[in-house]
């Protein structure tokens, strides 16, 4: 229970910390840039870029670990109903072979 706490204390203390690099990352980098897409251009400031290309960095890359991560998870439950099936099974021969009934 005090591990929570202490987790959790550290874990309010390194967001207020993020939180305050941000801010002044913001308040730093406030010029205006312009952005070139597809389709025009838009001037925002510096930071809103930068925050957004990395929420985007993010966003690609949390899609391709969802590629490698589902596919393994699948696999896991897949071999993990077949283990118990074989569980089961071993059960239902101990019982069998302890009543001394033969197996088929």
């Amino acid at each position: 229970m005090l591990r929570t706490k202490v987790l959790r204390i550290i874990g309010i203390i390194v967001f207020l910390i993020v939180l305050v690099l941000g801010v002044e990352f913001s308040a730093v980098n406030s010029d205006p840039v312009t952005v070139n897409y597809l389709l025009g251009t838009a001037s925002w400031p510096l930071a809103l870029v930068v925050v957004c290309a990395f929420a985007v960095g993010v966003l690609v890359a949390f899609l391709v670990s969802l590629s490698v991560v589902l596919p393994l998870r699948w696999r896991v439950m897949r071999l993990q109903r077949a283990v118990s099936n074989k569980e089961d099974e071993l059960g239902t021969l101990r019982k069998r072979s302890d009543r001394g009934i033969p197996h088929v």
